[in-house]
């Protein structure tokens, strides 16, 4: 799965503005995989939901942090693009562990 954190930020564009439009690639990201839960059987559902519940939490504190920063802050963010860039690890993780189950169930 290509994600935007894998391509190169386009001419003009700031860390700060990367990072916003990848916490925003993962809203829409987690949104469809709520859709799969829905559609999940019962047993499965709950446990989706809760993993999901995790990557929605990852997804919010991401985004507060962002809102966190300055618009003329540049490129060197320093410790607070790291742990924004660890929040969208930790999305990656708990959205990757609700696809997996999502996944398992299928092949069941």
């Amino acid at each position: 799965m290509t994600t935007t954190a894998d391509q190169p930020a386009s001419h003009g564009e700031t860390s700060v503005d990367r990072l916003e439009r990848m916490v925003d690639e993962w809203r829409g990201k987690i949104d469809e995989l709520l859709v799969q839960a829905d559609l999940a059987s019962k047993d499965l559902a709950g446990e989706v939901r809760t993993r999901v519940a995790a990557a929605e939490n990852a997804y919010l504190a991401a985004k507060n942090e962002l809102g966190k920063i300055p618009k003329d802050a540049g490129a060197d963010l320093g410790s607070v693009r790291a742990g924004v860039e660890k929040l969208l690890d930790d999305l990656r993780q708990a959205f990757r562990s609700a696809e997996d189950v999502i996944r398992r169930s299928r092949s069941e």
